[in-house]
């Protein structure tokens, strides 16, 4: 036995980091979820304590976990499969699954996330979240250790929705923290001062960095706890345990320098639930979508990311399965929206045998827009044109809604095309004509006439006529006093300087003068006067 068994402990610190526990060890935050293979399996059929048979988790013949229904007929873990269907009738037992629990416990990690810059996995039942920047969380002038308290109850609400239960603790180290979590000993954030008596009445046996051989040894001298390695004299530790004696006076003290390791998701989330029953209406569905959308968009959250398509994988019964595709008009993380969407597909579908669970997957995502609100500004509207888009979206078809995307052409109508609209990129669909294009200033400073707008101040309608309509000019001296319009006769109220676009010499050459007009009846509107006839059209409106 040696120190490389405990690298964390044993590290040479620098000089300038050895002025205290609280220099030393990092805030940490700790996640201790008891019985977590049971609660992973809880989760996943519903809501906790619905199950009607009492259930427990075994492994190599042996009871793990078992439920408070199993336990109230003598069911204890560490018995045997059989001892434990003896003792219940009607004992349901499940298979540990181990990699079903890590998946579990990612998924957690990845919600965690949107709390904490990082998250380790710590164990196949505890989660440590780096509690640096806690204090950021407080209001100004708030009381010390008010940020952290409010990292803890956030830290455990979030898991409370996500369906598990868990023990917390907030201390100075990543091994006192997970020791006072899996105790029971949290509660209220631990100062680094006091680690020390926090951690007195901790078991030698909390602490899995300390060998069996070394805690058997220890018992044997008549040290169970924390507080009676720490009254030991140091010299008396340093000459019955050599190197140990550091890793012992340590953990007594609380002191664990070890920085915390950040766990990188790396696929996107899929969430599961299997339906008690199967059914064949659309409400149980769409409560189900809803419990595994919420999850799902909590692990999105966590790392910045909005879903722009989802793909729903429903389970017939008795077998046979349907996939449904859903896209997305805009990046998003809000299960709500998603709702929208889900909800259209759902009331639409036809199936051809009940459902007997479903999965939730994210197909497809890109990084969260971040969005800074102005006073003036209105989110309700931007949501309400999402929660539209995405219906048209489900009703029409993936490729119903498209954008305009410009192209580099003089010619106002062929500047843009259409193409799929993603949904990817924030902001109005380019306007018809809209480019930045050095040539077309030149063109324009160099064609003889009146002098043009520069080429900041140009603005393209956000709306052009498939076919510009002909106008005839009235007025007199040169002035245009009013215009008539298939037939009806409309005041000019103002009429900007022209702006000329002109080329295609090679295939159909065009040379037009365009200006920017108040019409009465017709509001803002975009007329050229074509340079071959002098005739006037009107081309687009600015809405």
């Amino acid at each position: 036995m040696g120190p490389e068994l405990l690298p964390g402990l044993f590290r040479e610190e620098a000089p300038e980091h050895r002025a205290g526990p609280a220099a030393r060890a990092p805030r940490v935050l700790a996640l201790h979820f008891p019985d977590f293979s049971l609660q992973r399996v809880r989760r996943a059929r519903g809501a906790p304590g619905r199950e009607p048979a009492p259930l427990a988790v075994v492994d190599e013949g042996r009871v793990v976990a078992c439920d408070p229904l199993a336990r109230e007929q003598g069911v204890c873990p560490g018995d045997s499969a059989v001892q434990a269907e003896a003792a219940c009738a009607g004992l349901a037992l499940l298979p540990l699954d181990a990699a079903g629990d890590r998946a579990a416990l990612e998924a957690l990690a990845e919600a965690l996330l949107q709390l904490a810059p990082a998250v380790e996995l710590c164990g196949p039942d505890a989660l440590l979240l780096d509690a640096s920047a806690a204090g950021l969380l407080a209001p100004p002038r708030a009381a010390a250790g008010e940020g952290e308290a409010l990292l803890l109850a956030r830290a455990t609400a979030l898991a409370a929705e996500l369906g598990y239960r868990c023990r917390a603790a907030l201390a100075s180290g990543r091994g006192p923290a997970r020791a006072l979590a899996r105790h029971g000993r949290g509660g209220a954030p631990v100062a680094p001062e006091a680690m020390g008596a926090a951690l007195a009445s901790l078991p030698l046996t909390a602490f899995p960095e300390i060998p069996g051989d070394l805690q058997a040894r220890l018992a044997g001298l008549g040290i169970a706890d924390v507080g009676s390695l720490g009254r030991l004299p140091p010299e008396t530790l340093a000459h019955r345990f050599g190197l140990f004696a550091g890793v012992l006076l340590r953990l007594s003290r609380g002191e664990d320098p070890s920085p915390i390791v950040p766990y990188q998701p790396e696929r996107l989330p899929r969430e599961s639930f299997e339906l008690e029953a199967p059914v064949e209406s659309a409400e149980p569905l769409l409560f189900a979508l809803k419990r595994v959308a919420d999850r799902a968009a909590a692990r999105l959250a966590g790392r910045s990311l909005g879903a722009t398509r989802l793909e729903v994988a429903l389970r017939l019964d008795p077998r046979g399965e349907r996939r449904l595709p859903v896209a997305l008009a805009r990046p998003s993380a809000a299960a709500g929206r998603w709702m929208v969407v889900l909800r259209e597909q759902i009331f639409a579908l036809r199936l051809e045998a009940p459902v007997a669970g479903l999965a939730l997957e994210v197909v497809e995502a890109v990084p969260a827009p971040q969005e800074q609100l102005s006073l003036g500004d209105r989110p309700e509207e931007l949501r309400a044109l999402e929660v539209a888009l995405s219906r048209l979206a489900a009703r029409l078809g993936d490729g119903a809604l498209c954008t305009a995307e410009p192209l580099e052409r003089h010619r106002p109508e062929a500047a843009y095309r259409t193409a799929a609209f993603s949904g990817r990129r924030r902001g109005a669909l380019p306007a018809a004509g809209a480019r930045e294009n050095p040539r077309r200033r030149s063109r324009t400073a160099d064609v003889a006439g009146p002098a043009s707008p520069a080429l900041a101040e140009l603005c393209r309608p956000t709306r052009l006529l498939p076919t510009p309509l002909p106008l005839v000019a009235l007025g007199e001296g040169g002035r245009i006093a009013a215009v008539r319009c298939q037939g009806r006769t409309c005041r000019v109220l103002s009429f900007s300087p022209p702006e000329r676009l002109a080329g295609e010499w090679w295939s159909e050459p065009f040379d037009r003068d365009y200006h920017r007009a108040v019409v009465e009846g017709l509001g803002e509107c975009w007329i050229y006067r074509d340079g071959a006839d002098g005739r006037l059209w009107l081309h687009g409106f600015f809405d």
